[in-house]
């Protein structure tokens, strides 16, 4: 995809200064949420900007009034007044730095939250076309990325920026003449600055590229790390990575390089204002300005330059964060196509168990259909098999009654109701599916049966185990039930691992079970407890099994032959063998096989 680029949509429809607004604009409501906390944060800064500010007011006063009269209880006075600002600095900095800090945790905890929760809605199309490093960047990086911009930037930034409006006008107020001077040095850092932003945002972006490839790279290294270890694939892999990690080395450095360039000219500026003070002040000394002006001067031309390097300095987390943004907004301004509908049909029908697909077409691919006219019907209670050679569509027929894809054309009903008129919820609770590539996840035995949900007792728990055999094996664990496992089972044996998917599917009690059958590579002993598991599960229930062994279906009521995504054979084992066709084929090449009945 053209926009799979992180910010690519983003990049093409806004110029960079109408997107710095629109990103900063869909932070907002992120900040409004802790609107209190943002606003004593801020009111806790400008109080230390104040004592800053009192500083070298103060000691300007103690020498042009107090020390060269020779006032020396004036001058006490003075420096007590000095001690208690530099208290209420102390005081305010430490506060203002725990609810900066405090903010951008709460920040990152809520954009991390609905990220998330973005992830959990997006269908599986999206999935399809999206490396998992890409999403891990987008909820780890990307989302700390903007808390450190939120944390250490936007307070941050307004305060600096009040801070020079302090500082600004206390230099007007002692000395207009030299303010409107340094005035000058301030336009030479504003036209620096617009100079070098659009070189570090582009750097960022392609740091943050690099970035989300190495994490893809990761994810598929640690995936595959059989595979890669099986067939000698490290050394491709080295350098696939090695690739991707210079790719994050040449982009940062070129932001590297702009801010080295941009800092040393922020550095000739800030000592040309202090070169001019000098002229002005030997030019005009003992006319126009005083000792403390010029004291107090410098020390505010010094306080300045501060806040304006670190704006520039935050400008770097600007940047990144705006990268981040781009890739996290662009994330969540997909498009959800398989929603609930607005106004789910009143009075849906009670779970009966009924299947139907009325002439459906569907298509991965626009131009490419998978599903083509297909129509079948599934009664209540009836056990019905589909086969087919690989990639004639069996999986996808799984996906469409699960409306993991929405279809092109024709239908498919659930009980007699379209299943466009389900919420998601209520429809795939009539249906389970226990898939060929099952998923365990790390926690409990139990946990991985109940899925955490509290509807389901403990007593459940143990029958659902019991019915599908899973029990033989959970009971010789040594915490039994409350086994932990590692994630999808890799402490679990492939046979133990359907058994735990069967006790899963069991619990829920559904009308309708799907199961995508696979027994390869488990052994027989297992493979006859898997077989009983599987007719426990149909017992009573519309089944319909993805076969792949035929010879575990000949006790079907129906088996559907699809081939090229159409409905070309339907019948029962024997009458399929009789009409010599595909299924005839699919049958005689197992049995060549040696996968006999």
């Amino acid at each position: 995809m053209a926009d799979s680029e992180p910010g690519g949509a983003y990049r093409k429809i806004m110029k960079l200064g109408s997107l710095d607004w629109k990103l900063i604009n869909r932070l907002a409501p992120y900040i409004r949420r802790h609107i209190w906390l943002f606003i004593l944060s801020l009111v806790l800064m400008l109080s230390t900007d104040i004592l800053s500010i009192l500083h070298p007011y103060l000691v300007k006063i103690g020498i042009d009034d107090y020390i060269k009269a020779g006032d020396f209880s004036g001058l006490l006075r003075i420096g007590l007044y000095l001690g208690l600002v530099f208290i209420g600095i102390f005081l305010t900095e430490l506060f203002t730095n725990y609810s900066v800090q405090y903010l951008g945790q709460k920040f990152l905890f809520d954009m991390r939250m609905d990220v998330f929760s973005k992830v959990l809605k997006l269908n599986s199309g999206y999935f399809d076309k999206t490396s998992t490093g890409s999403i891990m960047t987008n909820i780890t990086n990307d989302v700390e990325a903007i808390r450190e911009f939120i944390s250490d930037g936007i307070v941050t930034i307004l305060g600096d920026l009040l801070k020079l409006v302090f500082i600004l006008g206390a230099m007007l107020f002692i000395n207009y003449k030299l303010a409107l001077i340094t005035f000058i040095t301030f336009t030479l850092f504003v036209i620096v600055t617009l100079i070098f932003r659009r070189n570090i945002r582009n750097g960022y972006r392609g740091v943050r590229s690099a970035n989300y490839k190495i994490n893809s790279a990761l994810v598929e290294t640690i995936t595959g790390i059989k595979e890669i270890t099986l067939f000698l694939h490290k050394d491709q892999s080295r350098k696939k990575f090695t690739g991707h990690n210079n790719s994050y080395l040449r982009s940062f450095l070129k932001v590297i390089n702009n801010f080295a360039v941009f800092f040393a000219a922020f550095e000739v500026i800030s000592f040309s204002g202090f070169i001019i003070i000098l002229l002005f002040a030997h030019y005009t000394i003992g006319i126009d300005v005083k000792v403390g002006e010029i004291f107090a001067f410098f020390t505010y031309l010094n306080m300045f330059y501060r806040p304006l390097r670190q704006l520039a300095e935050k400008s770097n987390a600007f940047q990144s964060a705006m990268a981040a943004s781009e890739r996290i907004f662009t994330l969540m301004d997909t498009e959800i196509p398989i929603a609930d509908p607005e106004g789910p049909a009143a009075g849906q029908s009670a779970p009966r168990g009924e299947i139907q697909f009325d002439r459906v077409t569907f298509a991965y691919e626009e131009g490419h259909p998978v599903i083509r006219d297909l129509s079948f019907s599934v009664a209540s209670g009836e056990k019905v098999a589909i086969v087919g050679h690989t990639g004639a569509g069996k999986s996808t027929i799984i996906n469409l009654i699960n409306r993991f894809y929405d279809i092109e054309q024709g239908a498919v009903f659930v009980d007699g109701q379209n299943i466009k008129e389900y919420t998601l919820s209520d429809l795939r609770d009539r249906i389970t599916t226990v898939p060929q590539d099952f998923f365990l996840f790390g926690g409990t035995i139990a946990e991985n049966i109940t899925l955490h949900r509290e509807s389901v007792s403990p007593d459940s728990v143990k029958k659902a185990a019991e019915a599908v055999n899973a029990d033989h094996f959970i009971n010789q664990l040594a915490g039994g039930y409350d086994s932990e496992i590692l994630e999808n089972g890799k402490s679990l044996s492939t046979g133990q691992k359907q058994l735990l998917s069967f006790a899963r599917a069991f619990v829920t009690d559904p009308r309708i079970i799907i199961i995508d059958e696979a027994t390869s590579n488990i052994d027989s002993g297992t493979e006859k407890l898997i077989e009983e598991a599987v007719n426990i599960l149909m017992k009573d229930r519309t089944a319909l099994i993805i076969a792949h062994r035929l010879s575990t279906i000949k006790n079907a009521d129906r088996i559907l032959v699809i081939h090229k995504g159409r409905l070309v054979e339907e019948g029962t084992h024997e009458t399929l063998l009789q009409k010599d066709g595909i299924y005839s084929q699919l049958y005689r090449m197992q049995t060549l096989k040696g996968i006999s009945p």
